[in-house]
């Protein structure tokens, strides 16, 4: 019995002296607790010594960088207005937004965080609120095509962040948070709106392809004139060589038939009506002409009438 209670006791102690020690794990930050009161703040991992319960309690928190969408998924997007001065009535948008953020890596944030937060549920909490309130008064301060636009020039997007991320900085720096960044998740129209942007949306984009038609039939309108234009002299260049050369091809057939002519003109005579038979006259041809005419000179000359012959050649030639 004795062994027993020996054994017991023994356990015991080992028991509270295992209790003394404690690791902060490299995720998480921890603060002692004593009697309620925080005593000290650990942001290092490693093993560490303290009073045994219920003298010493550990509250931990994560370290790490984390991630807040709003509002919670499953929940539906919310609402703000733009400003829109041009046409003088906000855009209704429905927004989803995510912030990253993180306990301070410092002692005296933790002890900041445990005292104004408590835990990373109240935090989220107050975070939630904070970005909604600055997201719908950096939206009142902004054109809806400051954020969707199609010309880079005038797209504010990061300056629109920046401002809200800025704000929102200042606002918790005295709870030990640090907030990372915060970004647009899910940028939307209404579903009651939605339809009616769309269809501007397209009414747009055809008068822009209107326009782009109505240009290029313009531009096609120019050039094919302008290749008429060019083929028109081109075919008039080419009909003025052409004739050119038909002139100079016909003065030298003159030429060589005067010089043809000059030499033997009887002889000349007789080949130009032999050939003008040929091209005129065939077994169809009715020709009703005088018996004194020139052309039927050859056809009615008689028997014993010498044909035409050429005349001598120079002396000297072959």
């Amino acid at each position: 019995m004795r062994t027993i209670i020996i054994l017991v006791v023994i356990a015991v102690v080992a028991a509270i002296a295992l209790s003394c020690f404690f690791v902060v794990d490299e995720t998480e930050y921890t603060v002692q607790m004593r009697f309620g009161a925080p005593v000290k703040s650990i942001v290092d991992p490693g093993l560490y010594v303290k009073w045994p319960w219920p003298i010493d309690l550990l509250v931990r928190f994560d370290n790490r960088l984390l991630v807040l969408e709003n509002p919670a998924p499953g929940q539906p997007d919310k609402e703000y207005l733009t400003k829109d001065e041009s046409s003088g009535i906000g855009k209704n948008v429905m927004v989803t937004t995510y912030t990253c953020w993180r306990i301070k890596p410092s002692a005296d944030a933790v002890l900041q965080f445990l005292q104004t937060m408590r835990d990373r549920a109240s935090a989220e909490a107050r975070l939630g609120d904070l970005v909604v309130s600055e997201l719908g008064t950096a939206l009142g301060n902004y054109d809806f095509a400051a954020l969707v636009s199609t010309d880079p020039a005038a797209r504010q997007w990061d300056k629109f962040l920046g401002d809200i991320r800025k704000v929102c900085a200042d606002r918790v720096k005295d709870y030990g948070i640090e907030i990372v960044d915060i970004r647009i998740q899910r940028l939307n129209f209404p579903e009651q709106n939605r339809r009616n942007v769309f269809d501007r949306m397209r009414a747009e984009r055809e008068t822009i392809a209107t326009r782009y038609r109505s240009e290029g039939l313009e531009k096609a309108t120019v050039i094919r004139a302008e290749a008429n234009r060019e083929r028109e002299e081109i075919l008039a260049e080419a009909f003025e060589e052409t004739e050119k050369v038909r002139g100079q091809a016909d003065a030298e057939a003159a030429s060589i038939y005067a010089s043809a002519y000059g030499q033997d003109p009887e002889f000349y005579n007789f080949m130009r009506t032999l050939e003008t038979y040929e091209k005129t006259l065939d077994d169809k041809t009715v020709a009703i002409l005088s018996g004194t005419s020139e052309f039927l000179r050859l056809l009615n000359r008689t028997a014993d009438e010498p044909l035409p012959v050429p005349a001598s050649q120079p002396a000297g030639r072959e």
